[in-house]
């Protein structure tokens, strides 16, 4: 199994309402990709110089189910919007 997790932060601006728009958009992947295992966005409670906004926990079979997923159409749209309104992120790829 490949875990893939990607935190973000976003730009000042409408913070609230993007991260929202954004965390929506994320929530509708899984029913239109189907190398999805598991897949959790959650928004963060507490701000910290540390921290980021928005974090997405995902799982997959294997690399090449991630790499699917990553080649997606869908999920290549969703990399268009998000980019628009975030600043930064971070990502981390491991198996477990």
């Amino acid at each position: 199994m490949i875990k893939h997790i990607v935190a973000w932060n976003f730009d000042a601006e409408n913070k609230k309402e993007n991260i929202e728009t954004v965390k929506d958009l994320l929530e509708s992947l899984p029913d239109k990709i189907p190398e999805i295992l598991e897949f959790e966005v959650g928004v963060n409670l507490k701000q910290t110089e540390f921290t980021k906004d928005l974090v997405l926990i995902s799982e997959f079979k294997d690399l090449a189910s991630l790499r699917a997923y990553a080649e997606h159409p869908e999920h290549q749209k969703a990399v268009k919007i998000i980019n628009y309104y975030v600043t930064d992120r971070v990502v981390v790829d491991f198996e477990v």
